[in-house]
């Protein structure tokens, strides 16, 4: 039975929660090293400025509630891509409960701050020039696959809602 628009939406949420929470914990062990949130509250203000594109986000203004900002928009665009896997899962006949589709797409999602992102930062393709101490490239990379593991876990907790 297809999922209706609020489970994909809470699958979304869920999704975006377990990215949140793996990276928090792979970032306790070192394991990646991403941007502040705050860069990124700071670069979805500047987006919706029409200002996208910076030398260095680090050193642009800051504005007030970048945190704020941040939050809502990822988890809008978390909640986007799940039902956007969701749909393109049912639509190319992928199991969409299953958990290697989910992972793939997760790692593909690693495409938006690599050639987005982190070029309209000032850090380059994939964040190669971004700021001491991050390792973006990675992190963005294993954040993506926790976002993968998260759609799986959402779209399974809702099927059986």
């Amino acid at each position: 039975m297809p999922l209706k628009w609020w489970q994909l939406l809470l699958a979304g949420v869920i999704a975006t929660a377990s990215m949140d929470v793996l990276s928090a914990i792979a970032i306790r062990f070192r394991l990646i090293a991403p941007l502040a949130p705050n860069l990124i509250g700071r670069w979805f203000a500047s987006v919706a400025r029409a200002h996208p594109l910076h030398e260095d986000i680090a050193r642009a203004a800051p504005r007030s509630h970048e945190l704020a900002i941040a939050l809502p928009g990822h988890y809008a665009i978390g909640m986007f891509l799940t039902a956007l896997f969701v749909l393109m899962a049912n639509r190319i006949g992928w199991p969409e409960k299953s958990l290697s589709p989910a992972l793939a797409f997760g790692l593909c999602t690693s495409v938006f701050p690599w050639l987005l992102m982190f070029p309209a930062m000032g850090y380059g393709f994939f964040g190669a020039h971004g700021p001491e101490g991050t390792r973006l490239f990675v992190s963005s990379l294993v954040s993506h696959v926790f976002f993968g593991l998260g759609i799986w876990l959402g779209v399974r907790a809702m099927s059986l809602a």
